[in-house]
């Protein structure tokens, strides 16, 4: 009716009218529309997106623009509902980790996940080739009990590339080759001794002169003419093994005196001839040779020389074969030559009488060569650049020394520095705190500019005093942060060759990538690596010791104030695989020093019913050195019996503490035929041909007390009683046997200041179907400086075999084949006098002095040591020691420990890095670091694995329930060092 227009109200504006004044922005835009849009648009009528039709109730607009709440949803009856929000990607890495949601960037943000441990930066630090190692061992025993006295001539040399055969009565090669499965040092340890057997054949001749004279070497004999010990072990371990035949006669040449050398790492060996002559005239040069040929180098047909007479590389068409190299020696002439299947490495010289004239052949699978690993090989120290610098205590320079390459050795030989060049006394008064943690330190530098992967070996030379006293000694490796890096050290010391200087030798195989010099330091512990007193375990020669002798024996130790346990792990002193077992922390005639030997023990014990005068003990025994401490060591020995029918695998395990002696042997035994046995022992303490301590009183009892104490009759004899004195049952919580009240209280170093003793933490034999898990034990008699029992561990001897059933078909001796038997046994060395105990554990210092001298101490050791252990993140391998697999993630482990004696350590296995790693234990509630370090990072032990991960340890003295867990530490969150 009126016709005249109004002002426009923006509210009448038609909300259909696309050209309103008003009209949402939005709707000019259709959004598309969502199956809800659909669906009720066709119950409703039309309803697009955004506008309305007929049947919808009211105006709305539903894209507000920002894409992290999604694509909104209009619903006739209710107007703007939320969508499904978008989903953030999945890259497939796990290292990937969304931030957040950018409407900035209509995406989500993602980035590194810093807080997982493998997700963080990672420093570039050395690591550990799996096929770096090394065994070298007897196929039988060095003096076998089925030939006494004469003795196994063959050595065999076994590592991740190749092995050998060496004939110590000839000196020559019997088995040379590739392996073309090796395995890794696990598989290696166990691995048939007919894989060398099987490999082609090879000869070594050894040759010297002057002039017209030409002598063959054909007498091979040890120190002073030794007709028995003819191949000494100089240095053996897990890299580097080191064989000298010391004494070398030549036909016709009676002048003459030569020496032999076998040196073998995981990739190469070398051969090395030393003579003198008393006629020698300098005016006649003279020379040394070795030669090598045989079936070995058969088929090798593709000759290519690499440098003239220094080196030659010799192929089958496949291009596998060997590559063999002489160094130059400055005032000396060396050449190698090869002529019709025969290779001969020869140096000459003007020398004068009873002057040494040495020469080295090096021989390298081609298997274990990259381009590079040859070239250093030929050519090391334009290779590689090793640099050495010796550190003081708080780690400031002290001075750098030269690193060569030694031809010998096939390794960069590093000259160690003691530790009073770098300001420490020159004995240390352990009354101070603080020299208890005076380490020895020293910063190794490996170039290799910029290569690839590079396995690069070396040799570190030092004198006794690069700790404070030899039978110590603890090494390990740490990263520029002073974190424990985990690259294993193979330790070997001497200080019975006065001649040559009581030494550390140390050898590591590290695999050095980047183009930044990998730098790390060793770091040489001598009593306590933080608070912990450190354990050790290293190969100890016995060159300069007794010339009847020779053959592998092993030390181990806490501390630095004497040997602690003793190995000779093929018995070839005739007595037992544990030989010298001395208290920790007793004064006998000084404090911090040397105590009484109330040794030995063994293992396997084992005679056939047919052959009961027979001992068929381990053989074929290789030594694996998984960790030799600061915290904890492993080391595992691994052989069959002499008659093949039982293996046996021997796991050795001593911890750092303050209170006893106390290894874990974890001993598995498989039989793999039929055993009718007369006698049958896993363990034994006192040993058969070590049971001279004077222990007159023996005891069995559990956590709940004592179950027999009596005394030990004047017996004379050995063997068994009766049957009564086979198949004792030990039943109960922790039980434990012991040999105390020793009689040998005279000399410098009096045995009746300690006890021997044993737990059994863990049992079963499993024979046939039948599962046994009460442990039983043997009386058997030994007599030697006095009538002793060795306390065995074995089996039920019920007549017919009652306790065993079908499996043993009636027999009352037999175990079938395919049985097992697994066991863990915490051997224990506790002091037998209150008043010479030093040390300040708390549990031994609560005990009365009547527990020292009797059983309660032992009793206390095995109930309060019981421990139990629940894990809530992670796996449980094992209880004694604890052993944990880690879980994934920053949290590896958390568990619940109750019991300990003494510092019990914990180990966490399977860790993806070595770095930022923290112990932590609950209290209130919370979680609290457990920090223990006295200098930097010296709280724990880090031990590169095979497979690349990393194993960690920390000691705790844990008493009552308490909550422990492991998490890591971004790199930004932690503190400096």
């Amino acid at each position: 009716e009126d016709a005249q227009p109004r002002d426009a109200d923006p509210r009448d504006a038609d909300p259909l009218d696309a050209q309103a004044e008003d009209a949402d922005p939005l709707d000019a835009q259709p959004l598309d529309a969502g199956p809800l849009d659909a669906a009720r648009a066709d119950a409703a009528g039309t309803c697009a997106p955004g506008r309305w039709g007929p049947g919808c109730a009211q105006r709305c607009a539903c894209d507000d623009g920002l894409f992290c709440n999604g694509a909104e949803i209009c619903d006739p009856q209710v107007g703007c509902v939320a969508g499904p929000p978008p989903e953030a990607p999945d890259d497939g890495d796990p290292c990937t980790v969304v931030l957040g949601c950018r409407d900035d960037l209509g995406a989500f943000e993602t980035g590194p996940a810093l807080h997982l441990p493998a997700c963080g930066p990672q420093p570039a630090v050395p690591t550990q080739a799996p096929q770096d190692y090394a065994f070298w061992y007897w196929p039988s025993n060095h003096r076998p009990r089925e030939t006494w006295p004469t003795p196994e001539r063959e050595l065999h040399v076994r590592t991740g590339v190749y092995g050998l055969t060496f004939d110590e009565a000839t000196g020559s090669l019997g088995r040379l080759g590739v392996l073309a499965d090796p395995g890794d040092m696990h598989a290696a340890q166990v691995a048939p001794r007919e894989d060398l057997q099987a490999l082609p054949g090879a000869t070594l001749r050894w040759h010297a002169g002057a002039g017209a004279v030409h002598l063959t070497a054909t007498e091979f004999l040890g120190a002073e003419g030794n007709p028995t010990a003819r191949a000494r072990l100089v240095e053996g371990g897990r890299f580097f093994n080191r064989l000298d035949v010391p004494t070398v006669r030549y036909a016709d040449g009676p002048t003459y005196a030569g020496a032999i050398e076998l040196a073998s790492m995981a990739r190469h060996v070398v051969f090395t001839h030393t003579v003198s002559a008393s006629t020698w005239d300098p005016a006649t040069p003279a020379f040394a040779q070795v030669e090598l040929s045989g079936a070995a180098l058969e088929g090798l047909d593709v000759v290519d020389w690499l440098v003239p007479e220094r080196a030659v590389q010799l192929t089958d068409a496949d291009g596998q074969g060997w590559v063999f190299v002489v160094y130059d020696v400055e005032g000396r002439t060396t050449r190698l030559t090869y002529e019709a299947g025969v290779l001969v490495a020869e140096r000459q010289g003007a020398v004068g009488p009873d002057e040494p004239l040495s020469v080295s052949l090096l021989a390298a699978p081609t298997a274990g060569l990259s381009a590079h690993a040859l070239a250093m090989y030929l050519h090391p120290q334009d290779t590689v650049s090793v640099g050495y610098t010796l550190l003081d205590r708080d780690g400031a320079p002290v001075g750098d020394q030269p690193v060569a390459w030694d031809e010998r050795l096939g390794a960069f030989r590093v000259p160690l520095q003691p530790l009073q060049a770098a300001g420490a006394p020159r004995w240390p008064d352990y009354e101070q705190a603080d020299h208890h943690t005076w380490y020895g330190r020293h910063q190794l530098r490996v170039d290799t500019g910029g290569l690839p992967p590079l396995s690069v070996p070396l040799a570190l030379f030092g004198p006794e005093r690069i700790t404070f006293y030899i039978t110590g000694g603890a090494f390990l490796t740490r990263d520029a942060a002073g974190e424990p890096l985990g690259l294993p050290v193979q330790i070997s010391k001497n200080w019975h060759d006065r001649a040559a200087g009581n030494w550390y030798h140390l050898f590591m195989q590290p695999t050095v990538a980047g183009d930044a010099p990998a730098a790390f330091e060793l770091t040489a512990v001598s009593s306590r690596w933080g608070p912990t007193y450190a354990a050790s375990h290293a190969q100890l020669s016995l060159v300069g010791w007794n010339a009847a002798v020779g053959g592998h024996w092993e030390e181990s130790a806490l501390g630095a104030f004497g040997e602690s346990v003793t190995y000779d792990p093929d018995e070839t002193a005739n007595r037992s695989m544990v030989d010298d077992v001395r208290p920790f922390l007793v004064q006998a005639n000084r404090r911090w020093s040397w105590t009484g030997n109330v040794g030995g023990a063994d293992f396997l014990r084992y005679t056939t019913a047919d052959a009961p005068g027979l001992l068929r003990r381990l053989g074929q025994v290789r030594t694996l050195h998984a960790a030799n401490g600061p915290l904890l060591t492993d080391v595992i020995y691994a052989g069959r019996s002499s008659d093949g029918r039982i293996a046996g695998r021997v796991r050795v395990r001593l911890g750092g503490t303050n209170d006893v002696v106390r290894v874990y042997y974890q001993l598995e035994y498989t039989f793999l035929e039929d055993v009718t046995y007369d006698r049958l022992a896993f363990f034994q303490m006192a040993a058969d041909n070590y049971g001279d301590n004077g222990f007159t009183r023996y005891a069995l009892g559990d956590a709940d007390g004592v179950r027999v104490d009596a005394a030990i009759e004047a017996h004379g004899t050995t063997g068994y009683a009766d049957d009564g004195a086979r198949g004792i049952p030990l039943p109960g919580e922790a039980p434990w046997v012991l040999l105390y009240a020793n009689a040998w209280a005279d000399g410098d170093l009096p045995e009746h200041l300690a006890n021997v003793g044993y737990v059994v933490r863990d049992f079963e034999a499993v024979v046939g179907d039948t599962v046994l898990r009460t442990p039983h034990i043997n009386l058997h008699r030994t007599n030697n400086r006095s009538s002793q029992y060795g306390i065995e561990l074995g089996l039920p001897d019920a007549p017919d075999a009652a306790w065993c059933g079908a499996p043993c078909q009636g027999r009352r001796r037999f175990v079938p084949a395919g049985s097992t038997v697994r066991a863990t046994v915490e051997y224990l060395v506790p002091p037998a006098d209150r008043d010479r105990y030093y040390g300040d554990s708390d549990t031994l210092l609560a005990q009365p002095a009547e527990a020292f001298a009797g059983t309660g101490l032992m009793r206390d050791l095995a109930a309060g040591n019981a421990l139990q252990v629940d894990v809530a993140v992670g796996t449980l391998r094992t209880a004694q020691p604890v052993t944990v697999d880690a879980a994934p993630g920053a949290v590896a482990a958390q568990l619940t420990l109750t019991g300990g004696r003494g510092d019990t350590p914990i180990t966490v296995r399977g860790l993806v890095r070595h770095d930022g790693w923290r112990l932590e234990q609950a209290v209130d509630g919370g979680w609290v670091p457990l920090d223990r370090a006295v200098h930097g990072h010296d709280g724990w032990q880090a031990d590169r694995q095979p497979d690349g991960t990393w194993a960690l340890t920390w000691p705790v003295r844990n008493r009552a329930p308490t909550g422990y867990r492991v998490v890591w530490v971004p790199v930004a969150e932690r503190a400096a060092p």
